[in-house]
């Protein structure tokens, strides 16, 4: 039996079931009472006590989601989402439209259940644990499996590497409770930082990656994304056993729950839940896409720091639209990058780069567009003896592999008979030449991986062009202070 008919038999049953009348619209309406807003952004409204039979009756199926990129999102104007297609399915062919309510926590979507704000609670996590008496548990979804993620969280390959460490875990979660579980187990050497359920898996990787908690408790494969966008995390193996990932109802609502749970069995056999699950959970480029800045190449609107990058060149000397090139080659115009080497920010500054040039904060947009600037400009004017074009590539060379690396580079490029002063054939030809071990090891600097640079220098300059081509204002050298 399909699932639409499953939900139609069940339906069926419950209209004879009941000894209730079915009500009008005009009842309907007259049993709702209007709720204010509460704190929490859940704007519905309150409905007497109603099951699947009221739920048909009415056409419209209430559901609270917590809006992410995996459960529910609108992107480019389309309802997208794993949670969102599951629900699509359950309700195709019943008559029922789905009101999607979006909540700002899985603890705040069990409380609208509880008291009756909405029917039904779907997630692709394990959820909130709220007391069983207040919301029922349909079939398992799926399961999820607690791991810790942080800058340092690769040494933690069992529970006992926990032992004296602090995690922070979002509070009145099933994590929180895994999470006491580990502390229970190590006789107390554990300590829980609580954080508010509001959080999002995004804000806690986020906090991971800059070192605000150094380890987050996040389910494996919501961290494992997380950890593919924030290259500077490390995620452990799981510690515990799996959590099931479940949807709730009412308690009062028992043929709904039926009717969710037939539903979610039957879309895991026929291999719907899998489907999904690679398409959202297990699709690093798809989140990696979707956070990924856009620009316009035409045009006076490059990017939403634009002003910053304006101010930097006028202030500093370079063309503006040579800072937005480097800072989207660099960072793709997120001020929380963080890389695997620690750098930071718009412009990938290392910290102490950072403060040597003024940023105490350099997640700070602002403190990081002018400390990068200035730091660029200091090192466009050493090398005043190369000639334009090649000094602005010599100066993005240096900017990432370091001054020493590129006079390595230039003096291997003079030994072969290359001109240390030109770019193109010359310097850059000898780059790769800093990744070979009967090389490097004679160098001053040591290896730097010069393949990696030289596209590196390729591809801001690349940008440049493509964001000056329709402006012929831009200009296309930068002049070199007091020349």
């Amino acid at each position: 039996m399909s699932v639409p008919l499953r939900i139609r038999s069940l339906l069926r049953t419950a209209l004879l079931a009941t000894s209730v009348s079915i009500l009008t619209w005009g009842a309907v309406w007259a049993a709702l009472v209007f709720v204010p807003p509460p704190d929490r952004g859940l704007v519905v409204v309150r409905a007497t006590e109603r099951d699947y039979a009221q739920i048909a009756e009415e056409g419209e199926l209430r559901v609270a989601v917590v809006p992410d990129e995996i459960n529910w999102e609108i992107y480019r104007g389309q309802p997208e989402g794993l949670v969102r297609e599951l629900l699509s399915e359950l309700v195709r062919g019943s008559g029922i439209e789905l009101e999607i309510i979006p909540v700002r926590s899985e603890a705040a979507a069990a409380r609208a259940v509880a008291r009756g704000e909405v029917d039904l609670l779907a997630t692709s996590g394990s959820g909130p644990r709220p007391p069983a008496t207040e919301i029922a548990w349909t079939a398992p979804l799926d399961e999820e499996h607690p791991v810790v993620v942080g800058r340092d969280a690769g040494r933690i390959r069992r529970l006992e590497d926990l032992d004296g460490a602090t995690v922070a875990v979002r509070r009145f979660s099933a994590l929180e409770q895994a999470a006491m579980d580990w502390k229970r187990r190590l006789g107390g050497r554990l300590t829980i930082q609580r954080l508010p359920s509001t959080l999002t898996d995004r804000d806690l990787a986020l906090g991971a990656a800059r070192g605000t908690w150094p380890l987050v408790v996040l389910d494996e494969r919501r961290a494992r994304l997380e950890a593919s966008v924030y290259r500077a995390l490390q995620v452990s193996p799981p510690l515990m056993p799996a959590l099931p990932v479940r949807w709730a109802v009412r308690p009062t609502s028992p043929v709904l729950r039926e009717a969710v749970s037939e539903f979610i069995v039957q879309s895991r056999r026929q291999g719907l839940v899998a489907e999904l699950e690679r398409r959202y959970l297990e699709n690093p480029e798809r989140v990696r896409s979707r956070r990924r800045p856009r620009f316009r190449a035409a045009g006076d609107t490059l990017s939403p720091w634009d002003p910053l990058f304006r101010l930097a060149g006028y202030a500093h000397g370079f063309d503006w639209r040579l800072l937005a090139a480097l800072s989207f080659a660099e960072s793709g115009y997120d001020p929380w990058e963080v890389s695997p080497a620690g750098a930071v920010g718009l412009l990938q500054l290392m910290p102490e780069t950072a403060a040597t040039w003024g940023a105490d904060d350099p997640f700070d947009p602002g403190q990081n567009v002018d400390a990068g600037a200035r730091h660029l400009r200091w090192i466009y004017d050493l090398y005043g003896d190369v000639p334009d074009p090649d000094r602005l590539a010599f100066a993005l060379a240096a900017y990432n592999m370091g001054i020493g690396h590129l006079a390595d580079a230039r003096a291997l490029a003079a030994q072969r008979g290359l001109d240390p002063n030109r770019w193109k054939g010359h310097v850059a030809e000898v780059l790769p030449l800093l990744e070979n071990p009967s090389i490097y090891g004679s160098l001053p600097h040591g290896m730097a991986r010069g393949t990696v640079t030289r596209r590196y220098v390729e591809h801001v300059l690349s940008l440049y062009r493509r964001f000056t081509a329709a402006d012929t204002h831009a200009r296309a050298v930068i002049p070199a202070r007091g020349s």
